[in-house]
C-alpha cells in the first residue's frame, strides 16, 4: 500500500466506502436502541400510570388530592375487547396531554368493577344508556355529568378537542 509523504497510507474507494457503510449500520443501531429504551421507559402506555377509578358511584366525586371537588374531568372506561385495546396508545398519549397542567384524565376497567347491579343500573340512568358500552368516554363539566361519547372515533374527537382547549364544555 502506498504512502504520502507525511506518512499517512493512502486508502482505497473500496476501503473508504465499507468504512461509511459500517458507520451508517451502526448509527442506526444506536437509534434503534435509543427509541427502544425510549419506549420502555415511557409508562404513560400502560394503564396503571393514571389514576383508576373501580366503583360506579366514585365516578361522579372526583377531587384534586385536597377534597376538593374536580369541575371539569373526563373518565375513559375500557375493557380488554379488541376496540378498547386497538385506540388504547391514542387515548393514553391524549390522557397523558391532558394530565399536563393537572389531572383530569381517570380510568375505569369495565371488566374490574366492584360495584352492585344497583349502582351499575344508577349509573346508565344518569349516562343516558341502556347497557354498558366499551370503549367510552366520560365527560364531567361543572361538576355534573356533560356526555358520553361512545366508541372510537367520537371518543378519541372529544380527546382531541378537550387536549386542544376547543372543547365546548370546559371552555364556558
Amino acid at each position: 500500500m502506498a504512502t504520502y509523504k507525511k506518512g499517512f497510507k493512502k486508502e482505497n474507494p473500496e476501503t473508504v466506502l465499507l468504512k461509511v457503510i459500517i458507520g451508517i449500520i451502526v448509527v442506526v443501531f444506536l437509534m434503534v436502541g435509543v427509541l427502544f429504551i425510549y419506549d420502555a421507559t415511557t409508562g404513560w402506555k400502560d394503564y396503571s400510570y393514571f389514576t383508576t377509578t373501580t366503583t360506579y358511584a366514585d365516578m361522579f366525586e372526583y377531587t384534586n388530592g385536597e377534597e376538593t371537588a374536580l369541575e371539569d374531568y373526563v373518565i375513559y372506561m375500557y375493557s380488554t375487547n379488541e376496540s378498547s385495546v386497538a385506540i388504547k396508545t391514542d387515548v393514553l398519549r391524549d390522557g397523558k396531554k391532558i394530565n399536563k397542567d393537572s389531572e383530569m384524565f381517570f380510568l375505569a376497567n369495565s371488566t374490574a368493577m366492584s360495584d352492585s347491579d344497583t349502582e351499575l343500573a344508577d349509573f346508565l340512568a344518569t349516562i343516558d344508556e341502556d347497557a354498558l358500552s366499551t370503549p367510552m368516554l366520560i365527560v364531567v363539566a361543572n361538576g355534573e355529568f356533560y356526555e358520553a361519547y361512545i366508541g372510537s372515533v367520537d371518543l378519541l374527537a372529544a380527546l382531541d378537542s378537550i387536549e386542544a382547549g376547543t372543547f365546548d364544555a370546559f371552555n364556558d
